[in-house]
């Protein structure tokens, strides 16, 4: 019986961007998520925070390259990326504050575009090779369900930012990253605490989206997911 490792598929893409490690669990990269989110929520509004935060959502980054099992070169280039923008923010701390804003939007912006395209990879890659779903494939769900608020968060901000007009109508100040990540889960799990409001038709609009979108990725994606794996071990 041979015990040789199976070569995955060519799909014509470099060799650094073919999955060729083993994979890995995505538990880690769900609780790294939840981590990074309830850190941003309950941590203050400073440059310690802003790195600490920094170095947790870079975390999720590079679990998420492992666990999908692309090549070592691109996880240890992404981790090279992310330790020198987690240097640069910690320039912040000895009295460069106006790089420090700005990188952790950065960050979470491309938290946002490559994590989920690193889970997608990922669970492509577990039912081409193994045909069925998993317990994995729950956590890349759940996983993906939480990136969705995050991403909403960021669309908030961007909106405040835009028009120059605070986004919530509760006080005159400009809302805060803290604001707007509880303000969008809020809205994702339809909880509607009513303590901050969207005061423009297009921040109500924009939180109409989200709430559906919550509700629809619950009762469809994760309906189905969880379904199967309970019909295989049927």
């Amino acid at each position: 019986m041979s015990t040789a490792r199976r070569k995955p598929p060519d799909h014509g893409l470099p060799s650094a961007l073919q999955l060729t490690e083993p994979r890995r669990s995505f538990g880690f990269v769900l609780v790294a998520i939840v981590a990074a989110m309830v850190f941003q929520l309950a941590a203050p509004d400073g440059d310690l925070s802003r790195f600490v935060a920094i170095v947790l959502q870079s975390t999720v980054i590079v679990l998420a390259l492992r666990a999908a099992g692309f090549s070592r070169h691109i996880v240890r280039l992404a981790a090279a990326v992310l330790t020198a923008l987690a240097a640069l923010v910690g320039t912040a701390l000895i009295g460069f504050s106006d790089v420090a804003p700005a990188a952790p939007r950065v960050l979470t912006l491309v938290l946002i575009l490559l994590t989920p395209a690193a889970i997608v990879a990922g669970v492509v890659r577990e039912l081409r090779e193994d045909k069925h779903v998993t317990v994995q494939t729950i956590y890349c769900g759940l996983s993906l369900y939480m990136l969705l608020g995050l991403a909403f968060a960021l669309l908030f901000g961007a909106v405040e930012d835009i028009s120059g007009n605070p986004f919530f109508v509760q006080g005159a100040a400009a809302g805060t990253t803290n604001d707007f990540l509880y303000f969008s889960l809020a809205t994702l799990t339809t909880v509607g605490y009513g303590d901050l409001t969207a005061a423009s038709n297009l921040g109500r609009a924009m939180g109409v989206v989200e709430a559906l979108m919550g509700q629809f990725y619950l009762v469809t994606v994760l309906a189905v997911i969880v379904a199967n794996v309970s019909r295989r071990r049927s």
